[in-house]
């Protein structure tokens, strides 16, 4: 499936699923909503009986336009303005909160009705018990000889809890929803990972079938030349095609072996032989091996080995061609005469090694990627440095097999400097 099917795919299950959820938050406004009207009634319906029954044992005529206000969201007020008896008032609340199913905990209070005076308060929790520590509520009377009328005021601090709470079902419903935008959002990262591998190893083959090619191509060059001509051909010329012959062989067996390197890796079938090993030694001879390409470039290798805890126990071999890894890659993708800087130096965690280059350097969008398998920073339309994409994610499985790290800073232009920790001995 190409790119740009996978992306208009993408954006059309992205913007159903945004459909979806913008549904389902509507019905649940909705249903938030209706279960707030339902609740906000039956607080009426049974403040409204409360007020009849108090009105009538008052023996002050009730009137059918006798209003319970909802101050607030979660504050009802039923104006009495008559005597009411505190007790009476608690125990017909409980009552009939209780015929609705309205178990919720709540405050209510007798206002005198002439300035708004809290003159009697109690807290019911839920389900309507008693006051909370039992103890009696306090009553403020009024001035003698005034008329005690009040007004009745019920307060629900928990109604919001209470409501959400049933929504049950929509909270399962959204759940649901949610998990299959989840579902979706990790199919298709997968989908975009394995459509990236994927691209990642047509690159990997089409440059292993390069690289292949061209030293096979020499051998059989040379081949055919000294299968005809071998008896004409003047020594220095028949061993040149001698050396050709060896050099392309040679050339052929590291690509394959690094490449079976990484197959052993992927496989988890890598065997490590270790010993202690001295890695100022092993850098000292893993930058003689590259120092007769520096000198063709006129370019130089600087050792600056200041650690003083220098033995680890490591497979020698692996080690050391992550290191000559590292130093291949400063050499080649240095334009100019190389200047490379290897240092090492005593951390807490072991030793650290440096390598720093002059190079063409890396973007700092590019760096996450690379220490992925076949992964090559764009160069756009130019292929002046050949290779598999391999080298760095070789260097990365090297180090955490022998429970180090690497890291890299780099900016473009500038250089790059490849920072590997190992423990020590």
């Amino acid at each position: 499936m190409s790119r740009r099917k996978i992306q208009v795919i993408l954006v059309l299950a992205c913007v159903a699923l945004v459909a979806l959820l913008s549904v389902q938050l509507v019905w649940l406004n909705k249903a938030y909503n209706a279960q707030e009207r339902a609740f906000n009634h039956s607080v009426q319906v049974a403040l409204t009986q409360v007020s009849d029954q108090l009105l009538s044992k008052a023996q002050k005529p009730v009137t059918s336009a006798r209003p319970v206000q909802q101050v607030a969201s979660n504050f009802f007020v039923a104006e009495l303005n008559a005597p009411v008896d505190p007790t009476e008032a608690s125990k017909l609340l409980q009552q009939e909160f209780a015929k609705r199913q309205l178990q919720e905990r709540y405050e209510f209070g007798l206002y005198n009705s002439l300035d708004d005076t809290l003159m009697f308060g109690q807290y019911i929790a839920a389900p309507q018990k008693s006051v909370v520590g039992g103890k009696a509520p306090v009553i403020r009377h009024e001035q003698v000889g005034a008329v005690p009328v009040y007004n009745l005021a019920v307060v629900f601090p928990g109604k919001t809890s209470f409501i959400l709470k049933e929504m049950e079902f929509w909270w399962y419903s959204t759940g649901a929803v949610l998990l299959v935008v989840l579902f979706f959002g990790y199919t298709m990262i997968q989908i975009l990972r394995e459509k990236r591998l994927s691209e990642l190893k047509t690159d990997f083959i089409n440059n292993l079938t390069h690289e292949l090619q061209t030293p096979i191509t020499n051998i059989g060059l040379a081949s055919e030349v000294l299968r005809k001509r071998a008896e004409t051909l003047p020594a220095d010329r028949l061993s040149r095609y001698h050396d050709l012959i060896h050099s392309e062989n040679e050339r052929l067996r590291a690509q394959v072996e690094r490449v079976l390197q990484m197959a052993t890796m992927e496989s988890r079938e890598l065997v490590l032989r270790k010993e202690t090993v001295d890695l100022h030694a092993l850098l000292q001879q893993t930058g003689q091996n590259l120092t007769p390409r520096l000198q063709q470039r006129a370019g130089q290798l600087r050792l600056d080995l200041q650690a003083t805890h220098t033995l680890i126990h490591a497979d020698g071999l692996h080690v050391a061609n992550a290191l000559y890894s590292l130093l291949d890659n400063a050499e080649k993708y240095s334009p100019q005469a190389p200047e490379i800087e290897v240092s090492t130096r005593d951390v807490e965690q072991g030793i650290l090694i440096s390598i720093r280059d002059k190079g063409i350097g890396i973007k700092q969008e590019f760096q996450k990627f690379l220490f992925d398998k076949f992964y090559r920073v764009p160069t756009g339309n130019v292929h002046n440095v050949k290779g598999f994409g391999l080298g760095l994610s070789y260097v990365k499985a090297i180090m955490e097999a022998h429970h180090g790290h690497v890291s890299v800073e780099s900016a473009e232009q500038q250089g790059t400097c490849f920072r590997l920790v190992l423990p020590v001995n």
